[in-house]
């Protein structure tokens, strides 16, 4: 299993997952496509909830923050496979009429028709096989999937501008492993260090918070979608010490690492109550 990134034109990956395990707080850094092929996703935000059983999908907009849960099938086994679209994407075909209502966070597909299905089969190949496939397909391909979720009867709204914390969250993602340093981020953002505190202030975040954040993040995905031991995925995020990456990640979701792949079975839903109020990584959960 792999994480699959195609520059300038968007991600997938496949999920397998063998508890029923809750990830609060999670913010959705790109448009995505989620389709659920065994087991249940359970998005909540406030009041509102969103079930996606088996065979359907959900659309999830940029920006959003919600409590994902991942609930396994009655063998023990949740699998899903998403689609992360680049903003410019969405943008471009935000600008074309259609059917579909623009949704605010999220929009569910009951039973994607079967072209639907060859669609999001069509782009995770694109993405996964950029060689044997010319950019200007990859791209004609996703809009092709973007047109089925229009006719399905929603469409991601035109991305908003992003935010200071999100922009910061960006560089942190391209490099996890780097030995960040706040001069480090200033440089690259081209602010002092009050103005990055104050800002990140702003966002609730502080340099620290938001680079932990971002590296569990990080850390799920791999431990969701690779086979890459527990070792080189603490290595992947910048942490030499594998029980301190251990203590970091049940520190920010509640369980140890390892639950995701079935080695440790915690009570339902169970999540930890000092994670962060907002926000974790890219791609998706």
């Amino acid at each position: 299993m792999n994480i699959a990134i195609r520059p300038e034109i968007g991600a997938s990956a496949r999920i397998v997952q063998y508890n029923r395990l809750r990830y609060a707080n999670i913010t959705i850094t790109r448009p995505v496509l989620i389709l659920v092929e065994g087991g249940t996703k359970i998005l909540r935000r406030g009041d509102e909830e969103w079930v996606v059983p088996a065979g359907g999908c959900v659309a999830l907009a940029q920006g959003e923050v919600f409590d994902v849960i991942n609930a396994a099938d009655g063998a023990g086994l949740y699998e899903a496979r998403w689609i992360a679209f680049e903003p410019d994407t969405v943008a471009a075909f935000a600008t074309h009429p259609g059917k579909g209502v623009p949704f605010e966070r999220a929009f569910i597909v009951q039973g994607p028709h079967l072209g639907f299905h060859r669609a999001f089969a069509d782009c995770t190949q694109a993405i996964v096989e950029p060689g044997s496939i010319p950019d200007e397909i990859a791209r004609h391909r996703l809009g092709e999937l973007l047109l089925w979720l229009d006719l399905a009867g929603g469409r991601f709204a035109a991305p908003r501008p992003a935010s200071f914390s999100a922009r910061v969250r960006d560089l942190f993602t391209a490099n996890p492993h780097a030995a960040w340093t706040s001069a480090h981020l200033c440089a690259s953002l081209g602010v002092s260090e009050a103005t990055l505190r104050r800002k990140l202030a702003a966002e609730k975040w502080s340099f620290q918070t938001l680079l932990i954040d971002v590296r569990m993040s990080i850390a799920m995905q791999l431990l969701q979608s690779t086979d890459l031991s527990m070792l080189r995925v603490a290595e992947a995020i910048g942490y030499q010490s594998q029980s301190r990456f251990a203590a970091r990640f049940r520190a920010r979701f509640g369980f140890a690492p390892s639950a995701i792949r079935g080695h440790i079975r915690p009570d339902p839903e169970i999540s930890a109550s000092s994670s962060p109020s907002k926000q974790t990584g890219y791609p998706q959960p």
